[in-house]
């Protein structure tokens, strides 16, 4: 009796698998090949499984035949080229830092920068890269290089980048100390890896869509953080996973013009029955298979907001073809959000902060007193108030600014305007980032910070940056590891739900103007949402002193009395 020894069946579904040969595990950079054979009835299965080994198989042979990818001494190399470069920028940042820099802000920068490092490892660990996408993707982008994301070749330098990111933050925990003549830091700058025989996939044709996308990620690549990037590029993708398991052409040939309005809202249809994070939870499976999978589990489906998002981002792609590449045809994605049930859905996104979660969050220890910054949800003796941990939360929570608003605010940014203390919101610096144009305002500052010392610390400033304490992530945001921090600090201190974050601080302002009867449009004006209507810089149809009369209604002393109450050490 014949048997097929590369089947095994999931969730209904028969999939291939097949062992890599020992000697090509490195070039291909793993063990086994698994891929779905998207079919339930065992005569198919068999049938595509003989026809894949036999492709495979051809595969191999022509890999053996002189195929090469990276190399170990390319990978090295490349991971050396990359951590020097990063090295270099932050031995010139802290050159120029050094002498504002105190043993508390090097204990602070040191203990991030072993923080980070422990990530990334763990990252490299479990190959997880979305951290690495972005510099790979500037590495090939510099070089004149395109790879396909998901083939070996790009996890090679996925690898390479992890690896260089973990010795980056070795260093910069080597530079904040002001251990400059460490023998690591001075390692002869190496040529990026420009002649390697690189397999690189090439896109034929005009207009295809791996070459739209490449072009698209590529003008981002410099104003998005991040987690924008990777999300985008994740949602791109995950379509043309879509479209290659429904009707069997490779993502390779797919061109804009190739997606009807038809398959347009097949998938919008196929959204709504998907799971969320499909390729974190079903790896193996196709998007059409996870679908399968998660009824069977019962698995959360995307919420209206994602579904929108994933439609949104496709919408801007063709919007990007039009206006960048000449694309002349139909968007087949145009006006299909669901806007007014998406709109629904982010209201219910996040909760206010509970009047007894209040009173807990800021009679926690860095409110009270904590053991050290790194312990800082401890119970101790320093009361930390010339860290951006302890001003952070008061002035989210006084004002309704955004996390990254506050973070990264300058000294100068802090200033009197008709004799009323305010935050200047903009985008000065270069490390400084709006979300919008309606996010450039000024907020005045309430009394009750100025009490709490904010002013006393804003003086004691000899840094340009007011919170210099707080770190640039590596999405270059100081918002996105603040936002880590956060979370696992009120988890620490027993306040967390599935529904509150940082954010949840905007919502108990708004919350509170609306029960003193302040209208929703001075709101939203106030923290940063609603177009201005005097078209001037800071227009938004509101003066300074009207915005003041406002925040002056708050009154959170009954909510955090223990901050008015006890006694404040610096």
């Amino acid at each position: 009796m014949k048997t097929y020894p590369y089947l095994f069946c999931r969730n209904g579904i028969f999939n291939f698998r097949k062992l890599i040969p020992n000697d090509l595990k490195y070039i291909l950079g793993k063990r086994e090949f698994v891929k779905s054979l998207k079919t339930t009835d065992i005569k198919l299965a068999r049938r595509r499984s003989i026809e894949m080994a036999e492709d495979l198989d051809e595969l191999f042979t022509k890999i053996r035949n002189g195929v090469q990818l990276l190399s170990p001494s390319d990978v090295t190399l490349l991971s050396k080229t990359m951590s020097q470069s990063e090295t270099e920028s932050l031995m010139v940042k802290a050159l120029e830092d050094f002498k504002h820099r105190t043993r508390e802000d090097e204990e602070w920068e040191a203990f991030h920068a072993r923080e980070y490092r422990a990530q990334v490892l763990e990252a490299l660990q479990d190959s997880r890269f979305e951290m690495a996408y972005p510099r790979v993707d500037k590495f090939l982008l510099s070089n004149d290089l395109l790879v396909s994301p998901n083939t070996a070749t790009y996890i090679q330098l996925c690898r390479a980048a992890l690896k260089a990111l973990a010795e980056t933050y070795e260093n910069a925990e080597l530079i904040v100390k002001g251990d400059f003549e460490n023998p690591k830091l001075h390692v002869k700058t190496l040529e990026a890896v420009t002649t390697s025989p690189l397999v690189i996939e090439q896109a034929e044709g005009q207009l295809r869509f791996g070459q739209v996308i490449k072009q698209y990620l590529n003008d981002h690549m410099s104003t998005w953080g991040e987690k924008q990037y990777n999300s985008q590029k994740a949602k791109l993708y995950y379509f043309l996973e879509y479209l290659e398991n429904e009707d069997g052409l490779p993502s390779s040939e797919r061109t804009l013009e190739s997606v009807t309005n038809g398959l347009a809202r097949q998938y919008k249809e196929h959204l709504q029955v998907s799971p969320t994070n499909a390729k974190q939870k079903y790896p193996e499976l196709s998007p059409q298979e996870s679908v399968i999978a998660a009824k069977q589990d019962k698995s959360k489906t995307l919420g209206l907001t994602s579904q929108n998002n994933y439609l949104q981002c496709l919408s801007t792609l063709y919007t990007f073809a039009a206006k960048e590449l000449d694309y002349e045809g139909k968007n087949p994605f145009k006006g299909r959000s669901n806007t007014k049930a998406a709109k629904k859905d982010q209201r219910d996104k996040r909760n206010p902060l509970s009047r007894d979660h209040l009173k807990r969050l800021f009679a926690s220890p860095i409110y009270t007193g904590c053991k050290s910054l790194a312990s800082c949800y401890k119970e101790g003796s320093l009361i930390p108030k010339k860290s951006h941990k302890y001003w952070t939360p008061l002035i989210g929570l006084y004002t309704g600014m955004r996390m990254q608003e506050i973070l990264q605010l300058y000294v100068v940014d802090v200033y009197q305007t008709s004799g009323i203390w305010v935050f200047d919101l903009n985008a000065n610096h270069k490390d400084q980032k709006l979300k919008t144009s309606q996010s450039k305002r000024l907020v005045p500052i309430h009394t009750d910070l100025i009490d709490l010392g904010l002013l006393d610390f804003l003086r004691s400033k000899e840094t340009e940056r007011l919170f210099n304490d707080a770190p640039l992530g590596s999405d270059n945001t100081y918002s996105s590891t603040y936002s880590k921090w956060f979370s696992r600090y009120i988890q620490k201190i027993n306040i967390k739900t599935d529904k509150t974050s940082f954010h949840s601080l905007r919502h108990n302002l708004k919350d509170f103007f609306r029960q003193v009867g302040e209208s929703d449009e001075l709101v939203e004006n106030l923290v940063g949402r609603t177009t201005g209507s005097t078209g001037e810089a800071y227009g938004s149809g509101y003066s300074i002193e009207r915005f003041n009369e406002a925040i002056h209604k708050i009154n959170f002393r009954d909510e955090i009395p223990s901050l008015f109450t006890q006694p404040h050490k610096a």
